[in-house]
């Protein structure tokens, strides 16, 4: 037992070394290497998947991201955008460093092709671009790595079933208490800049919430948001609807200065 408590104590003592090193909020990696690598990546991607053949999606997709981009532009000055509709089921869609983003086609179809459902997913991927969020989940990663490494080290000399302990108790507990916390703040913050990026560009912010609501029923089982990566559907709901007033006022703002009608 007392070999247990030492490993605990010292499982909470790494937990706090990857906590206040590993990068929980930081990006400490290069952002032009990243870049350079996500257009690799995102090239050999588009030859390895289907693109979508449908000129309508293509065309949307196009559209709907130069303008939300061009509003994004002071905060991602020079980026390179690239948006690209893949043909997937799956109502899904991504964002890489230096403005590489997929759309899938079922997230089009889930729409209904709707613009301003297809804008707010468009503008929350390009605020994890803005956000620098690849770069921060690589450099936390790297983090707790590094802790696995430290404890492992520190317990070479103990018996193999108390290190297994230690690994499997510091494998969960930085999961559970790291990566998946800081993942859903992620979302969160995706979200919240994503609201404002898709109503500055003229888009009716209304349409996140409407598709959510989607997303939300198409799910037929949902896993506690404590395991999962992504904020709970309703409660990312609740959370666009409590930062709706200030992000409609945005788009009425826009609406007035191009006198587009309602």
């Amino acid at each position: 037992m007392n070999v247990i408590l030492k490993n605990l104590r010292f499982i909470i003592l790494v937990t706090i070394f990857v906590l206040s090193g590993s990068g929980c909020g930081k990006a400490m990696l290069s952002d032009e290497l990243l870049a350079r690598q996500a257009r690799n990546q995102f090239s050999e991607l588009k030859k390895k998947e289907k693109v979508s053949t449908n000129a309508d999606h293509q065309m949307l997709v196009q559209k709907i991201g130069k303008r939300i981009s061009a509003v994004a532009q002071v905060d991602l000055p020079g980026t390179e955008w690239e948006f690209v509709v893949f043909e997937k089921s799956e109502a899904n869609a991504f964002a890489m460093p230096g403005g590489k983003v997929g759309i899938n086609s079922g997230l089009i179809d889930l729409a209904n092709g709707n613009e301003d459902e297809i804008a707010a997913v468009i503008g929350h991927e390009i605020a994890h671009v803005a956000f620098r969020h690849s770069n921060k989940r690589m450099t936390q990663a790297m983090g707790i790595a590094l802790g696995a490494v430290v404890l492992d080290a520190a317990m070479r000399d103990e018996k193999s079933s108390d290190r297994r302990l230690a690994g499997g108790a510091y494998g969960v507990g930085s999961a559970l208490g790291v990566a998946l916390p800081f993942s859903r703040e992620q979302e969160q913050e995706a979200d919240h800049r994503g609201l404002y990026y898709s109503a500055m560009a003229g888009y009716d912010p209304r349409g996140a919430i409407s598709f959510w609501q989607k997303m939300l029923n198409e799910k037929k089982t949902r896993m506690p948001q404590f395991l999962s990566t992504h904020p709970d559907p309703g409660k990312r709901i609740d959370f666009l609807k409590a930062n709706m007033d200030e992000a409609y006022s945005l788009y009425l703002q826009n609406k007035e200065a191009t006198g587009e009608n309602f």
